[in-house]
């Protein structure tokens, strides 16, 4: 097995979990470490003269991605990764098992490894992964949805409570030597969520995971998705709603869905005209449901009080990005999911279903069942 980390998700935990599951069934595994040298900086300076293409430096400086750019576009479907994207390629041996977090399986890289039976990736996605190269292999690639639900809904309440209350800047006032007194004026003092509507759009694990929390602070809670049952959203204590009487009624809009490419630009200047100008916008999903500049300009108009954000159409955003001084924003480098628990949590699903299929053939839960499963 070869085990391939970094610094949020190490080698040997992944490889740990994989043998914790395996001893009981009588699975030994020769395992193989390499931590990648990711995050590659304590922090990464936003750029001023971004290259073309919207590149999204995930976790490396963005000189060092475009340095390297021709070289990458060797295999160009694959999406946030760490590193160049064939190095694995003289890594990968004779693995039979690869559990990687953020590093790229190239087609490369599947093509090197002759003795590969499966792929596990500890993220809820599998962008870093070449899934062509592996159907056509019938290798089954395991993933991790939900690992990192829980992080999800928690980071979604602290945020919402810091910036309606105004934690951010009165913190940051106090650590500059100031005593803030914003806060003890009518129009420097935050609301309070009880009692508030929250309109969740997208009911998956995440939205699942935040409904008990936003309950028991006494929010009323109204939710859309097409994919679920009206009755499944209210047997949790959810009022079933259509997205533009959510839209209408919330105070807050979180929104929690997965992309799926259909609904690109979901919250459009239409969505944001229905949404109330005391109501706050929660993206920590992903950029692709905004319409980016129809919500730099609600904001900068003042037609919704202020918007949340987690994740950016380009990552990091540029360093003159109008957002990044609109009035009522709160905007954080996409951490929502970076909880220890995540990690663990993660390895710990990753091993029981690589194990699960090594021993018993299983195929639940692979990425790409369709394209492997037996005719």
């Amino acid at each position: 097995m070869l085990s391939v980390g970094d610094r949020f998700v190490p080698a040997a935990l992944l490889g740990a979990r994989l043998a914790a599951h395996g001893e009981p069934h009588g699975l030994a595994f020769d395992v193989r470490q390499v931590d990648l040298p990711y995050p590659s900086a304590a922090a990464i300076p936003l750029p001023h003269d971004p290259p073309s293409g919207q590149v999204r430096a995930f976790w490396e400086d963005i000189d060092g991605i475009t340095a390297r750019l021709d070289t990458d576009a060797a295999d160009p479907v694959l999406r946030e990764y760490t590193g160049p994207v064939d190095q694995l390629v003289p890594l990968i041996g004779g693995a039979e098992v690869l559990l990687v977090h953020a590093a790229p399986v190239s087609r490369a890289a599947v093509e090197a490894a002759g003795a590969l039976r499966v792929v596990g990736t500890v993220r809820g996605g599998t962008v870093n992964i070449n899934l062509d190269a592996l159907n056509e292999r019938g290798i089954p690639v395991f993933n991790t949805p939900g690992r990192n639900a829980q992080a999800v809904a928690e980071f979604v309440t602290g945020a919402i409570i810091a910036h309606l209350r105004g934690i951010v800047p009165a913190a940051t006032a106090l650590g500059a030597g100031r005593w803030s007194m914003a806060p003890w004026t009518v129009d420097g003092a935050g609301m309070e969520l009880a009692h508030k509507t929250c309109g969740i759009v997208g009911f998956g694990q995440v939205a699942r995971a935040f409904t008990p929390i936003a309950r028991g602070i006494g929010m009323h809670l109204l939710a859309t998705d097409p994919w679920v049952d009206p009755a499944e959203i209210e047997r949790a204590g959810v009022e079933p709603a259509g997205l533009d009487e959510l839209l209408e009624r919330a105070d807050l809009v979180v929104l929690m869905a997965r992309y799926d490419g259909d609904n690109r630009h979901l919250i459009d200047a239409t969505a944001l005209a229905r949404m109330r100008p005391t109501a706050v916008l929660v993206n920590t999903a992903r950029p692709q449901l905004v319409d980016t500049e129809a919500l730099r300009a609600a904001l900068r108009e003042g037609r919704i009080a202020g918007a949340i954000l987690d994740v950016f159409d380009q990552e990091p955003p540029a360093g003159d990005d109008e957002l990044l001084g609109l009035p009522g924003t709160l905007l954080t480098p996409h951490i929502a999911g970076a909880s220890r628990d995540t990690v663990i949590r993660g390895a710990d699903l990753l091993g029981a279903r690589v194990v699960r299929h090594l021993v018993e053939g299983d195929l639940r839960g692979a990425a790409n069942l369709a394209a492997i499963q037996p005719a």
